[in-house]
């Protein structure tokens, strides 16, 4: 590390590896280390979001036996053998306890060096990328942790927690400042003026002073009023992240790559992604290059990252990577459409460019439900219809592209709809559509989102420590439902627990019909270009990759992001158009 820094930047680190791809390159910091560094300042970032880091701290004798408590856990509770899993969940409790002991020891540990290195390189900004749940607890206790260390340092907040929290982040914490959207700019500034003044009081005032009135500051589409986005869009460039050789190493090869930002829709009563003003597209141009540039170090798995890539616009990338003979493969976010030859041919054309994946966000089968509860501006006949297309372009074009379709259950019912009415619509939907994997959510009441903002009139009981609870908590949805605790809200009289409860009802019903569930859709994208061609394959990766969750182990995953990144190296460096 140099000897001095503008600034550092570091992603947030939870006990626990979350998700498979928890440790997928991280685009975002990088992509503000390169902005800055085209600015001519010094910028590093401490990431250690890596394969290994799962098992960092932690004695492997500890692991191995843990892995052999929840490989039986797991199977009694299939069984519903209720006796034997409550014996192994007691067996296993003081082991998981010591795991997380020696993990909160290394976390800790972290917490220390990065104190120390901002002290020694006597840095001014901190840069953390905030993640949910205990990753936040952890940005918390770094933030304090340094603050006491180094008075003087200014340290910053972005990433998803603020993009959903807003403000709320703030609270009780000892952030400086929040960024809420694009951050390179700010951030640039911010470097700027801590150029030009002597202390972190008089680097304050000017701040509010010159750049934000508010310690949480929005940027890019998140600015409240279109006119005012659109004129902070038209002079803003989307970066493309330079990866060094030690971003890299020990990580999956897959990028999460800008296509646009927003979502053409934008009224959903549940969604966060209302935050943003609007949709913005990212020029097709720059999106190939991107291509270009990331396949030359070995990258050929990607994923768009707008909450919804329209069909026009993804038929205009299909054409340039086509055009520039590419070999890719890439998922993405898509929204049910009504479907017309041109949606058809639009998706033939994506399938043959390289797009293996798609998740779409289909909330419920109820049609009432998705207008009166969800907002969501689509019927059961457009989500049928979407994916049946998607199969049929597939087929034409002779290449697997898999579907994810996401269901949010329980919802808010209204007069003459029962949540068994809800129920019975979801399961005629899957039963319509067969998905490769189905994620199925309980409801989640999100700060400014049309759910919060009513939350009476939907039937959410909401208790004023809500939201600061479900911050810091630890989501995870194959926690037993003894495991939870009451976060505060209900729906319709329905506890927490309860909610839980339900959305295990019809998780296993899906399960029943031998669709896997809550497999994301990079995953999807990943296991078939490694081998996992059946619904069969795809349960023993959720099933492995969920025991190596439970038990703080890498070792399945391990073996599969070696595979993932083999097939990656060989389609970057393929001549053919598509593998």
């Amino acid at each position: 590390m140099q000897s001095k820094l503008d600034i550092l930047l570091v992603n947030s680190m939870a006990p626990r590896q979350r998700i498979a791809s928890d440790a997928a390159l991280e685009n975002s910091l990088a992509t503000l280390r390169t902005y800055l560094e085209d600015k001519d300042f010094r910028a590093e970032i401490i990431d250690e979001q890596r394969i290994s880091a799962t098992e960092a701290g932690v004695p492997q004798w500890c692991l191995k036996l843990l892995q052999l408590i929840v490989r039986l856990q797991m199977k009694a509770y299939r069984l519903k053998v209720r006796f034997f899993w409550l014996i192994l969940m007691l067996i296993g409790w003081p082991i998981q306890a010591l795991s997380m002991h020696y993990r909160n020891q290394y976390l800790n540990g972290k917490i220390d060096d990065i104190s120390q290195t901002v002290r020694d390189n006597n840095i001014h900004l901190l840069g953390i990328k905030v993640w949910y749940g205990d990753a936040f607890k952890w940005s918390k206790l770094l933030a304090a942790k340094v603050k006491s260390a180094c008075p003087e340092v200014i340290i910053i907040a972005g990433g998803p927690q603020i993009k959903v929290y807003g403000e709320h982040v703030l609270h009780d914490t000892d952030f400086d400042v929040a960024i809420m959207g694009p951050g390179e700019e700010i951030l640039e500034e911010m470097i700027v003026l801590d150029r030009q003044v002597n202390s972190k009081s008089e680097f304050l005032h000017r701040f509010h002073a010159e750049i934000s009135q508010s310690r949480l500051v929005k940027s890019g589409i998140f600015q409240c009023g279109e006119a005012a986005a659109t004129q902070q869009e038209q002079r803003y460039q989307h970066i493309i992240p330079r990866y060094r050789t030690v971003d890299l190493a020990d990580k999956l090869l897959f990028h999460t790559l800008v296509d646009g930002v927003g979502c053409t829709w934008n009224k959903c009563n549940f969604c966060s992604h209302t935050r943003q003003a609007f949709y913005q597209p990212r020029p097709v141009q720059e999106i190939v290059k991107e291509f270009e540039l990331m396949s030359r170090q070995g990258i050929g798995f990607f994923r768009f990252s707008s909450s919804e890539t329209p069909v026009e616009h993804g038929r205009n990338i299909a054409q340039a990577i086509l055009e520039k003979g590419l070999t890719v493969n890439y998922s993405m976010f898509v929204r049910g459409v009504k479907v017309t030859p041109e949606v058809y041919d639009a998706y033939c054309l994506l399938i043959q460019s390289g797009l293996r994946a798609v998740f779409m966000g289909g909330e419920t089968g109820h049609d009432l439900i998705n207008e009166k509860v969800m907002n969501k501006g689509i019927h059961q006949k457009e989500l049928v219809d979407t994916i049946n297309c998607i199969r049929l372009a597939a087929t034409a074009v002779g290449k697997s592209c898999r579907i994810g379709l996401s269901l949010i259950y329980p919802t808010p019912v209204v007069d003459g709809v029962t949540l068994q009415d809800v129920f019975e619509e979801n399961i005629r939907l899957i039963q319509a559509t067969v998905p490769d994997t189905v994620i199925v959510n309980p409801p989640a009441v999100f700060p400014e989102t049309n759910w919060m903002n009513n939350a009476v009139a939907f039937g959410f009981s909401i208790a004023p420590d809500f939201v600061y609870n479900l911050m810091q908590y630890e989501y995870s949805t194959y926690k037993p439902v003894e495991l939870w605790g009451n976060l505060g809200f209900a729906l319709q009289g329905k506890t927490t627990p309860e909610l839980i409860k339900e959305t295990g009802r019809l998780r296993s019903a899906i399960t029943a019909m031998g669709i896997p569930t809550d497999i994301s859709d990079e995953c999807l994208m990943m296991t078939e270009a490694t081998g996992y061609t059946t619904k069969a394959d795809l349960l023993q990766f959720k099933n492995e990759s969920l025991q190596d969750i439970m038990s703080g182990s890498n070792r399945y995953m391990r073996e599969v992001i070696e595979k993932i990144n083999a097939q990656g190296r060989r389609m970057a460096n393929s001549k053919l158009h598509i593998i």
